[in-house]
């Protein structure tokens, strides 16, 4: 249900036609959280961020029509070195603050744990 074009965040690039690749047991367990009250956040992943044959990147992170955040966690490689050649390390940053989401981005680490880039999604 996030589009089923090749760089959507599910959408299948490696075969034509592309579609929406989803996990239909995540997309039913959703559903059902809604029937409560929209969840805030899903975090998912294993889906790279970089298209085959060069079709550009992949959507990272969305909000659908209830309110509900997707982030694609999933960056590969998770390590690799910047232009001087230091090792980075990928991770997902979430932050919440007395139950709203305030911060998404992708953050690489340097050996130090020092944040050598960040790619913000959402800061509030």
């Amino acid at each position: 249900g996030l589009g089923s074009d090749a760089n959507s965040p599910c959408g299948r690039d490696w075969k034509v036609p592309s579609l929406d690749w989803g996990d239909k047991d995540l997309e039913l367990a959703i559903d059902e959280i809604r029937k409560k009250s929209p969840p805030d956040l899903v975090v998912f992943g294993h889906m790279h961020h970089s298209l085959r044959q060069e079709k550009g990147l992949r959507t990272t992170f969305l909000e659908d029509r209830w309110g509900t955040k997707y982030l694609n966690a999933a960056c590969v490689p998770r390590r690799c070195k910047d232009i001087e050649g230091h090792t980075l390390s990928h991770f997902s940053w979430v932050e919440f603050d007395n139950n709203q989401l305030m911060h998404v981005s992708h953050r690489w680490y340097s050996s130090d744990c020092s944040v050598s880039y960040e790619e913000m999604f959402l800061t509030k």
